[in-house]
């Protein structure tokens, strides 16, 4: 008899970078933003995330939108938040909560035609380096409200919460 052994914290890690990536991308397409960008870049965008989610250092996967030729002012933001608690037991099933991300789609309304937008990780100290990512610094909030939708991702032990500003 052979035993076969699935590494459940790679599924999970790959699960829950996908489904953001996905929640991102409609995103990016129900507010009028132009989904090229992330399409070209889903390979590196979704290996990145998956290896920080299953390393532990990745906090925060961040949307970041202006208006073109000011990209230190930004008029939107989107915000998935990790939970690496999120179902302790480390059971659980894996979600992407869609109706959510379409509210929030139709709550925050479409960006005019000339934005621009980046796709944001940020880890904690000690994240491993993945090719294809650089470091940066996050664009001021200053005069944006942040408001939170709740858990809109689940997989095992992690989880993401969604926010928007505006």
């Amino acid at each position: 008899m052979s035993t076969v052994r699935v590494s459940t914290a790679t599924y999970t890690a790959t699960h829950v970078a996908n489904h953001m990536l996905r929640g991102l991308k409609s995103i990016i397409a129900g507010s009028g933003l132009d989904t090229k960008k992330i399409v070209s870049q889903w390979g590196i965008l979704e290996h990145g995330v998956a290896v920080w989610l299953k390393s532990g250092h990745l906090s925060k996967l961040i949307l970041e939108v202006w208006a073109e030729g000011n990209s230190a002012r930004l008029i939107g933001r989107f915000d998935f938040t990790i939970d690496y608690v999120y179902g302790s037991d480390g059971e659980g099933d894996l979600w992407l909560d869609s109706a959510a991300v379409a509210w929030i789609i139709k709550k925050h309304g479409l960006y005019p035609a000339n934005c621009s937008y980046r796709i944001v990780a940020d880890t904690s100290d000690g994240a491993p380096a993945v090719d294809g990512w650089s470091t940066t610094r996050l664009v001021s909030t200053s005069g944006l409200t942040q408001h939170s939708i709740g858990a809109v991702v689940g997989g095992g032990t992690v989880g993401a919460t969604l926010s928007y500003w505006r």
